[in-house]
């Protein structure tokens, strides 16, 4: 999933006074002040003069519920999982990189891991929407109220939640959370200004009641509101060393795994909680049904050879010349190995060619939308993608929010190369032949010497060369790249590609040191424009605002999508931010299908639905299992040499959604 953004910087004294609060209210004394209020206490306490009886601290009204208050809760949409589904195995999966980290706050927290982390560990909020009816449905808690403020929401808590040490999940293990996201020492601006920007209070009314109070009425405050994990407060210690202490630290949990073994550089573990709380709960239903997952770290590229030897369960995502060329090997014959494509309904998220704006070569903003025009998107979809795929063109592409005057940049040299003119650069002899002498020079070098390969790059006026360096992560996109790279250099543009491990690639676009990257960010099921293109992440490092972009004009752009409650604004907003976006021209936006490919072994099995439409990754819903009866059919199988029988078409369409797309 995408990451949202996060300024305000909790001291030290609010941070030991939340930890003693909570102690208390986990003692049976009753719930904590608000965790707003930090300093009533301190202040209290440190102000009777030297050898004067302490004052006794004034006392911070206790929340309670309002009168009357109705509760919602959402029975009616059916499980996610199926009830064929069944528990246990070990499911072999793999991730590009090895963690950065193990924590979900704190510097590199969105790596290759942070997925897996996230879903299947700890990133458990209070409600979820259903991926098929888009409702919103019960997580951790059971049941909530939104007030008629529009940012004033009550939840109760499943009593039943328990940390994977076993102590009970409560209310003030969000209040804990609202302190950590607000604490200087997770080194997380992201999550400062998350905080700061989101969250008035967060109070618990008693041990399984919570309330959530917005900084601003919400269109949509559920969602902006309701998907705060707790954080287990009889655990952290906040301190100025937190990050170094818990960077490879497991973590305790309220998800159904937690993290267990792991070989660095080669592999993690994710071990189910033994007893999980959650087992028996029927929206859970159907859901991580693995005992065990073992994420090898291999690189994409590498992936369908762990398959084929049988150390891998399942890949997702194969490219489309693999999909086309590469499975005609017997297992796939005989149907041992499966394919499957199944059809989404997803935003698009940000993926393409990157360019940063405190790289002097990409400072003009003609240079960047001459690179633009470089793109030649046709002939690699029809050369080495089968023409399956569809141009992006809007930074929020599938959504109401892409504006319809923004349209793809074709290919068209001859407008790159004018735009570079205007920019000052030109073919080397153009510039010396505008002196009687520079053009005795180029019949002289014509005569002389032999041709270099950079003798047809572009320079400036300083003789500096129109050059710079693609670092990117994909070894599996280098044939992609490499065609990119001769359509930029028949434009006299030297783009030299560098592949990097992709978590040493995604760090480099983290901390803006690069010039041009390939990168993908995924998305949410709204935009999330603020941690990717608002100027209080243009003057840090190490956020999604990879390229240092920010303006004031976008900033309240920005300010009216999130905070208006007139929809028309909202979208207004959006579609004007999406056009800047596109003419400012940092950004050169890739492709994207409505579906997503699979192949597994025979053993692992999905529900009659495949998997909800409301899906961007396989991992989203965890819906898979292994079935021990089919593993042993297949092991028979393989040994007689037998095939096993078809299961239809690759295409699995369940719910239309390919016909709702061309429709579109």
């Amino acid at each position: 999933m995408s990451r949202a953004g996060r300024g305000w910087r909790a001291a030290c004294a609010g941070v030991l006074w939340l930890a003693a609060a909570t102690a208390a209210g986990q003692g049976g004394q009753g719930a904590a002040p608000s965790a707003t209020n930090p300093a009533t206490t301190a202040a209290a306490a440190t102000a009777a003069p030297a050898g004067a009886s302490a004052p006794v601290a004034a006392a911070v009204p206790r929340v309670t519920l309002p009168a009357g208050i109705v509760w919602e809760t959402n029975e009616d949409d059916p499980p996610i999982g199926s009830a064929q589904a069944l528990r246990g195995g070990t499911l072999r999966e793999s991730i590009g990189a090895y963690p950065l980290t193990l924590r979900l706050m704190g510097p590199n927290s969105n790596d290759a891991f942070a997925g897996w982390n996230r879903l299947s560990t700890f990133d458990f909020g209070l409600v979820r929407r259903h991926p098929v009816s888009d409702r919103f449905m019960p997580w951790m808690a059971t049941h909530w109220s939104v007030q008629a403020d529009q940012r004033t929401i009550y939840f109760r808590l499943d009593p039943d939640a328990r940390w994977s040490d076993g102590k009970p999940v409560t209310a003030e293990d969000y209040v804990f959370t609202l302190q950590m996201m607000r604490s200087e020492h997770i080194v997380d601006p992201f999550y400062n200004s998350y905080a700061e920007r989101y969250y008035e209070s967060i109070d618990a009314v008693d041990d399984h009641t919570l309330r959530i109070v917005g900084k601003r009425p919400s269109w949509r405050p559920l969602f902006d509101y309701a998907g705060i994990w707790p954080t287990p407060a009889h655990v952290h210690v906040l301190d100025a060393d937190w990050v170094r202490r818990t960077t490879n630290e497991p973590q305790v949990v309220p998800g159904p795994y937690v993290v267990g073994e792991r070989v660095r550089g080669d592999s993690v573990t994710l071990d189910r909680v033994p007893g999980w709380w959650g087992d028996g709960k029927r929206r859970f239903r159907g859901l991580y049904n693995f005992d065990r997952i073992t994420l090898r770290v291999v690189p994409t590229e590498r992936r369908l050879d762990w398959l084929r030897r049988g150390e891998l369960d399942l890949m997702e995502g194969t490219s489309a010349r693999s999909w086309n060329e590469d499975f005609t090997f017997p297992a796939v014959r005989n149907h041992w190995i499966r394919r499957a494509r199944l059809m989404t309904n997803w935003p698009s998220g940000v993926y393409g060619l990157h360019m940063n704006l405190e790289a002097p070569i990409f400072r003009d903003k003609r240079v960047r939308q001459a690179m633009q025009h470089l793109l030649n998107f046709e002939r690699v979809n029809d050369n080495l993608m089968y023409g399956e795929f569809v141009r992006l063109a809007s930074f929020f592409e599938g959504t109401e929010f892409a504006s319809p005057r923004v349209r793809p940049n074709g290919f068209d040299p001859a407008q790159a190369r004018a735009l570079l003119e205007q920019a000052g650069w030109r073919r080397p002899d153009a510039l010396r032949a505008q002196t009687w002498w520079g053009r005795v020079g180029n019949a002289v070098r014509g005569l002389l010497f032999t041709r270099t390969d950079t003798d047809d790059v572009l320079e400036n006026a300083r003789g500096e060369k129109l050059s710079f360096t693609l670092v990117h992560g994909s070894k599996g996109l280098e044939r992609h790249l490499t065609v990119m790279q001769q359509e930029f250099r028949r434009a006299g543009v030297d783009m030299r590609l560098r592949l990097l491990e992709p978590g040493t690639a995604f760090e480099r676009g983290l901390e803006r040191k690069y010039e041009m990257t390939m990168t993908a960010r995924t998305t949410s099921f709204y935009p999330s424009p603020r941690q990717y293109l608002h100027t209080e992440f243009k003057a840090t490092t190490n956020n999604n605002n990879i390229w240092g972009f920010g303006t004031p004009e976008v900033d309240a752009l920005i300010q009216t999508y999130e905070d208006s409650l007139d929809a028309d604004a909202r979208r207004r907003a959006m579609h004007r931010i999406d056009e800047i976006v596109h003419d400012e021209a940092f950004y050169i936006p890739f492709w994207t299908a409505p579906f997503i490919r699979v192949v597994y072994w025979d053993h692992v099995r999905f529900p009659e639905n495949w998997i909800p439409p409301r899906t961007e990754q396989l991992i989203d819903h965890m819906v898979t299992w292994i079935d021990p009866a089919r593993r042993a059919a297949l092991e028979q199988a393989m040994k007689d040499n037998r095939p096993l029988p078809d299961e239809g078409p690759l295409d699995k369409d369940p719910y239309g959604l390919r016909a709702k797309a061309a429709a579109r």
